[in-house]
């Protein structure tokens, strides 16, 4: 069965992954690849929080690993919802768009 630290982290994960497709659904089509980005931007900071809080821990306790999953996770998704709030905020001032001849 898996830990509450871990069945967290999880849906942290995808909470970001609905986030980011609800909101790329509201883009226009040739703006939706932006909403996915931000999934690579929360990944890229999860993988580093990851890479630091192992090497930080140096534990082989289970529980180690699983806290420091857990705060990657949520720094990911952290990292997910800014950057979906930066494209929300370019979007509603009308920002440039990707639509090429």
């Amino acid at each position: 069965m898996i830990d509450t630290k871990m069945t967290m982290a999880f849906v942290l994960i995808g909470l970001a992954a609905v986030a980011a497709g609800l909101f790329g659904l509201r883009l226009p089509p040739g703006d939706r690849i932006a909403a996915g980005l931000s999934l690579v931007v929360g990944a890229g900071v999860g993988v580093v929080a990851l890479a630091i809080g192992t090497n930080i821990a140096s534990s082989d306790s289970v529980d180690t690993a699983e806290t420091v999953f857990l705060v990657a996770a949520a720094l990911g998704f952290l990292a997910t919802m800014g950057s979906l709030y930066l494209l929300w905020q370019r979007t509603e001032r009308g920002g440039p768009t990707s639509q090429q001849g």
